[in-house]
């Protein structure tokens, strides 16, 4: 790795690195309001941000991301009430996974294309865990944007590199399948868990998401990710199910596992499946 200096981390320019942080911090910013009024159906242009306590507008200097929270201390410049740190958190969530993009995959295409996909799934992860729902305004889009940079996303069809290694067309022909496998799998296992058991398995938010991860992602990083989401679901829910809190019948906000899980095929590649089976077969 090239030495801070001249050249920031990964040989970005440092003044890269600057940008990028800010643009991420104000990003971050924007992905609070959709976090907050898409779900609800509400317009993410307008009417301007206002306190959810007592409705007035803030200003643009009370809405600079991370240090308005900060100055304020967390509280209302109006009516004093405290602002959840959440708005904070989100912002340099975003900046700090737009700089890990940065980089872990250094001056590369792949960097530019993933950093919109990184903050779609921070949105959704939010949505999902404050409303067990995953908007039909970002599943659409991120299929949407995967398949319209597909010709230019060299981490499609990652671990294999039959289809992504073919140009354009293997690259576009990687996207689309990876497309249909995240929905298909998904929506085979809904349609036979309603079959058999009569009640439904997940939301159709979950199919539409990974509809859209297979697009940016490709079949190996469906497989991936499916595979990370079913380990880290299976990690954090059965202490709940093990002491009684939770119920078998429970729904869990599959989108809240799908999110991390999509985010570290990103980064990994199948790698993160190969570590894994690679124990089994050592064991």
């Amino acid at each position: 790795m090239t030495e801070i200096g001249v050249l920031g981390p990964a040989g970005w320019p440092m003044e890269f690195f600057i940008l990028l942080v800010f643009c991420g911090l104000v990003f971050g910013s924007f992905l609070n309001v959709c976090i907050y009024r898409i779900p609800l159906g509400k317009s993410v242009v307008s009417p301007r941000s206002a306190c959810p306590s007592c409705g007035t507008a803030i200003a643009w200097y009370g809405n600079v991301p991370v240090l308005s929270w900060l100055v304020l201390r967390g509280r209302c410049a109006h009516c004093r009430a405290p602002i959840s740190v959440r708005y904070p958190f989100v912002e340099a969530l975003n900046a700090g996974l737009w700089v890990a993009v940065a980089i872990w995959f250094g001056p590369s295409i792949t960097a530019l294309l993933l950093l919109p996909f990184v903050s779609i799934l921070l949105v959704l992860f939010f949505t999902d865990w404050d409303h067990h729902l995953l908007p039909d305004r970002l599943t659409f889009p991120l299929a949407i944007v995967g398949l319209i940079v597909a010709p230019f996303n060299p981490r499609l069809d990652f671990g294999y590199g039959i289809l992504s290694e073919g140009g354009t067309g293997g690259r576009m022909l990687a996207a689309l399948l990876g497309a249909v496998l995240g929905y298909g799998i998904f929506f085979t296992l809904a349609f036979v868990w309603k079959v058999f058991f009569d009640k439904d398995a997940m939301g159709g938010g979950d199919l539409k998401m990974m509809l859209g991860v297979g697009a940016f992602l490709g079949m190996g990083g469906v497989i991936t990710t499916i595979f990370l989401a079913s380990i880290l679901g299976t990690v954090l829910a059965l202490p709940f199910l093990l002491t009684g809190r939770w119920a078998m019948t429970r729904q869990l906000p599959f989108g809240c596992f799908l999110a991390p899980a999509a985010l570290i095929s990103a980064f990994t590649g199948i790698e993160a499946l190969r570590w894994y089976l690679g124990i089994i077969t050592y064991t």
